[in-house]
């Protein structure tokens, strides 16, 4: 696989999402967080490719960036370039860069600020095989967004294809997909005013709205750093993230299975009734320690567990909040669906990640 990250890092948001009672980080640390994030992929990367425009008072930052970048992937495999690409001839020497690469596959990025939150990479590997060997050209994988993701996958017909991945039809512009170099380079012959500004696949909703033989993921693999205010979504299930207090020193200490918040951890209770981004007490993640990011492994100094934690009921909590965020309502008016109760995904598309608990319809 490729990575392609087109972004500018900037402190201006065009569309500022809430951050209910989380900190506001700025946007030079969102995006490190947001690339730390990708390490656990790069056995499955040929080459991470990064046009970044370092604007908005961060131009003094570039050597800063280069040296984290470094510092996160192998040499062999990261190609810099400090622009963005915003023409149709920007992307074309970008395509003759990938071209050059022996890989069929590419995930052009266009955001820094999705993180890769998978426990491991097995749901990701599994997708990405699937969408080289599929036999439609508009095979991709949708990443992030999973609360979306998962309601779109059941509501718009999708067939369950293994333990981690269903896959549907939908037109599909979005940044956020895995696709062949084939369907990519089909993206670039769309585009013939040579002036059209784009830095997303997003900007092609003006040109054409392809189908997609969407694979999408039964467990959340990506999530926007803003969360998904935008399309009704508050904080008590899928909220906005923040950046562990340590992470840059790689002193980060979790504390799993407390009552009270320490604002000073990270604070890990799937049995606190309620997220500290909605209410500004309850805790930081509904997890258990086996749902922890794989690419924090690297930046935890320490894990405190609560003496005389009950397991097994820590375990069910998580299970149930784990059903719930498949199950949040919102509406999509551009689709004209609201998702409900009426169009809840199956359950068996959840049990296989489930760590004790095993729901029925």
């Amino acid at each position: 696989m490729i990575v392609w990250f087109n972004c500018k890092i900037s402190d201006i948001r065009p569309n500022p999402q809430p951050r209910y009672h989380l900190r506001n980080d700025n946007r030079f640390d969102i995006a490190r967080y947001s690339f730390a994030s990708f390490a656990p992929l790069i056995p499955m990367v040929n080459k991470f490719i990064f046009n970044l425009e370092m604007a908005d008072g961060h131009a003094h930052q570039q050597e800063e960036m280069e040296h984290w970048l470094r510092s996160i992937f192998p040499t062999e495999k990261l190609s810099l370039h400090w622009h963005r690409c915003n023409s149709i001839a920007q992307w074309r020497e970008i395509q003759i860069e990938m071209n050059d690469i022996g890989d069929d596959i590419i995930f052009p990025a266009g955001n820094e600020d999705h993180i890769f939150m998978d426990s491991n990479i097995l749901t990701m590997n599994d997708a990405v095989k699937r969408v080289g060997y599929d036999d439609n050209i508009d095979s991709t994988f949708m990443t992030s967004h999973y609360p979306e993701n998962i309601r779109a996958c059941h509501h718009f017909g999708g067939e369950y294809l293994s333990e981690g991945l269903v896959r549907y039809n939908i037109g599909n512009n979005d940044a956020l997909r895995i696709m062949r170099k084939e369907f990519f380079n089909w993206y670039l012959d769309q585009v013939k005013d040579p002036d059209m500004f784009i830095f997303r696949t997003e900007h092609w909703n003006s040109l054409v709205l392809p189908n997609n033989t969407m694979i999408g993921p039964t467990k959340e693999q990506f999530r926007h750093f803003d969360g998904y205010g935008h399309v009704g979504i508050g904080p008590d299930y899928a909220p906005p993230l923040e950046i562990p207090p340590g992470f840059f020193e790689k002193n980060i200490v979790i504390k799993y299975g407390f009552e009270e918040r320490d604002p000073t951890c990270v604070n890990i209770n799937p049995c606190v009734d309620t997220l500290y981004a909605a209410d500004g007490k309850g805790t930081d993640y509904k997890w258990t320690l086996l749902d922890i990011p794989e690419f924090w492994s690297p930046y935890i100094k320490e894990i405190i567990t609560a003496p005389g934690i009950d397991k097994d009921a820590m375990a069910e909590a998580r299970d149930k909040h784990l059903l719930l965020m498949s199950r949040l309502h919102f509406d999509w008016p551009h689709m004209g669906v609201s998702f409900d109760e009426s169009n809840y995904p199956p359950v068996k598309w959840l049990n296989p990640h489930m760590q004790t608990l095993e729901f029925t319809e």
